[in-house]
């Protein structure tokens, strides 16, 4: 193993000579009004007359300090800082600033003050880490006097101020991340949900890929001490497979704060839609049950637990956000949140389009199969004759025994549909004849006499609806299609 070099620069000359520009601090605070103007510089000369005994403070304008305040966050720096070659500390915190080349914006981790209780033994409270960068920020370097604590800061490794070799804004974010759930980590018996919740959450609102995620979750599920941590370590494959969708209600459910809370925190990971998300949960999945009729899960707080509901409607009134939202209210009992009216087609239209159809669904509802229905008891009420005689005459169905099709008189069929009070206008009775039938109109003779019917081709016909008599001689036809209306 190579062990770390640790003679990094300590002295005023030596970071004057390295290009860095430095404050002299008491106490952590500078004694030098002007120190963040983007002139502001002080020469050897007057660093060894005026402040050779002061703490010297690196003003960050070309590098990037991770300060660590919360112990947690240092279990999750071997799983996501790839390397730095520069790390200080103290006695009482040890490893608690890592130093990088280059530039970021300046961010502040901390935990919602309504969490503040899961803090109470941290020595800075809910402030886990913080990413300080930028002329307006600085950092008390190694062999100065820690401006809290009677210890000097010093060098841990040193290899020089290197730049980051990846996405270093993304790699500290999940070191945050990480740190924020596993201070808020399930107690046992939640903690399978827990997990489950924070899988679903990433894969829903992130594109990490299902192995980050399950390396992500099982990294917590270890720095937890969780006993059943080879159990977490598939949540993101699994919970994609089985389509599970728990995800921040349900951790604010177990964690005892708000959506909103927990949205703050995934928020460092690029999670943007934190306002909406409690409304945005509230819809589950679609699951399709028969013809125009979808099965919607509803996830609702009630008495304080999260509580799945279901809902019955049919397409328009998916589509429409006020029905919608009245149905909830009608069928579940429950009030959720509303999505906002930009969002809500977005969101329905994903939820829409993964739906799934139901074990129990049931094609006989389907409004065409309905449709071939009536057309059959039509055909069994009226009989199919195998003489075409009765076609022209009485208008009665005709079906070749021979070819295998079947011709009806379409104002016979639309008279009894009206017997039977089923009302269907000529125009949607003429386009469902074609389209769900397979119909066509057929322009042919009985004799010398004309007769124009509808022919399906094909029709496998109940033997007991047919009337087998005397064959009669039919002069040669010729077939037109043409539409009616």
């Amino acid at each position: 193993m190579v062990e770390n070099k640790i003679n990094g620069p300590e002295t005023y000359d030596q970071w004057i000579g390295l290009g860095r520009i430095i404050i002299p601090c008491i106490k952590g605070l500078p004694i030098i009004k002007g120190w963040s103007a983007p002139d502001f510089k002080i020469t050897k000369e007057e660093w060894r007359q005026k402040y050779s005994k002061c703490e010297i403070a690196l003003r960050l304008d070309q590098d990037i300090d991770l300060d660590i305040d919360n112990e947690l966050a240092k279990r999750f720096i071997k799983n996501y800082v790839k390397s730095c070659d520069s790390v200080f500390g103290r006695s009482s915190n040890p490893s608690s600033h890592y130093i990088w080349k280059g530039k970021l914006d300046y961010k502040k981790f901390s935990l919602p003050a309504e969490l503040k209780d899961y803090c109470k033994n941290s020595n800075h409270g809910t402030t886990l880490c913080e990413i300080r960068t930028g002329e307006k920020r600085y950092t008390i370097v190694p062999r100065s006097l820690h401006s809290k604590d009677p210890e000097h800061v010093r060098w841990e490794k040193y290899f020089g101020i290197n730049e980051y070799p990846s996405n270093l804004n993304s790699d500290l974010k999940k070191v945050a991340l990480s740190t924020a759930l596993c201070i808020l980590y399930a107690p046992e018996g939640d903690r399978d949900s827990y997990c489950t919740a924070i899988a679903g959450t990433l894969l829903k609102h992130t594109d990490w890929t299902e192995t980050e995620i399950d390396n992500f979750i099982y990294n917590i599920a270890l720095a937890s001490n969780d006993e059943d941590a080879e159990e977490r370590k598939s949540k993101g494959s699994s919970a994609k497979k089985a389509n599970r969708k728990f995800g921040m209600p349900k951790l604010a459910e177990i964690v005892g704060c708000s959506v909103k809370a927990i949205s703050e925190l995934f928020n460092w990971v690029g999670i943007k839609q934190v306002a909406s998300e409690e409304a945005r949960e509230a819809i589950g999945d679609i699951i399709e049950y028969g013809h125009d009729r979808y099965v919607v899960k509803i996830n609702a707080i009630v008495k304080g637990k999260l509580t799945e509901k279901e809902i019955i409607v049919n397409g328009p009134t998916l589509k429409t956000q006020r029905f919608f939202y009245d149905e909830i209210i009608k069928q579940a009992s429950v009030w959720v949140p509303e999505i906002k009216k930009d969002d809500y087609n977005a969101v329905m239209q994903r939820k829409y389009n993964s739906r799934t159809r139901s074990k129990f669904y049931e094609e006989e509802a389907n409004e065409d199969l309905v449709f071939i229905k009536h057309f059959k008891y039509y055909i069994k009420d009226q009989q199919a004759f195998s003489n075409k005689i009765n076609l022209l005459e009485y208008k009665r169905p005709y079906f070749d025994m021979t070819k295998n099709f079947l011709e009806f008189n379409l104002d016979s069929f639309e008279d009894y549909l009206t017997e039977k009070k089923i009302k269907i206008k000529r125009v949607d009775l003429v386009m469902k004849v074609q389209r769900v039938l397979k119909a066509k109109k057929n322009h042919g003779k009985v004799g010398e006499k004309s007769c124009v019917s509808w022919r399906i081709k094909d029709y496998d016909i109940d033997k007991n609806d047919l009337v087998i008599d005397g064959e009669y001689e039919d002069a040669p036809e010729t077939e037109r299609i043409t539409d009616e209306s």
